[in-house]
């Protein structure tokens, strides 16, 4: 291989390397959406399917309700698949990296919700997340004590989006 020939492929494979790690990430697609509630009341919401530390699937629904532009409420719905059954009431635990940032109350016995969903206050506990990091929620589960379910940084990005609409 002729000298010139090596330092062109070898200039090439660096530029690609760094246009890897550098370039930005592309967006990613949220699933906020609008619902008008009633003429003045409007409910936004983002909705995510994970999976536990066991493998069983879950649908997340972080959701906040405004009515003339005040934020009536934010809750995070968690719905549990298949024959799951949460323990109500039972306040859920949030954690970010080894910091456990706070407990969610139990806001079930409101609703007429199935057991298998689980409804928890989060208005506090969203205003504390300041990164993308992700977090940790350690659900109450019947006949289990240590099922965890893992937020990924995009979805807490997107939670994170959730609070600056209005």
């Amino acid at each position: 291989m002729k000298k010139k020939d090596f330092w062109r492929k070898l200039v090439t494979i660096i530029t690609l390397c760094l246009c890897l790690t550098i370039a930005p990430s592309p967006p990613a697609l949220a699933s906020i959406h609008k619902y008008p509630e009633t003429g003045d009341r409007v409910m936004f919401r983002s909705v995510q399917s994970l999976r536990d530390n066991d493998g069983k699937a879950w649908q997340v629904v972080l959701y906040k309700r405004v009515k003339l532009g005040l934020v009536n409420s934010v809750n995070l719905r968690l719905i549990g698949f298949p024959g799951i059954e949460l323990i109500h009431p039972a306040d859920l635990t949030v954690i970010a990296g080894k910091t456990e940032i706070g407990k969610a109350d139990d806001i079930w016995a409101d609703s007429d919700l199935p057991v298998n969903v689980g409804e928890y206050d989060f208005r506090s506990l969203v205003m504390k997340l300041e990164s993308n990091r992700p977090l940790q929620l350690n659900l109450p589960v019947k006949g289990t004590t240590d099922t965890e379910l893992l937020v990924p940084p995009f979805a807490v990005r997107e939670w994170r989006l959730l609070l600056e609409k209005s």
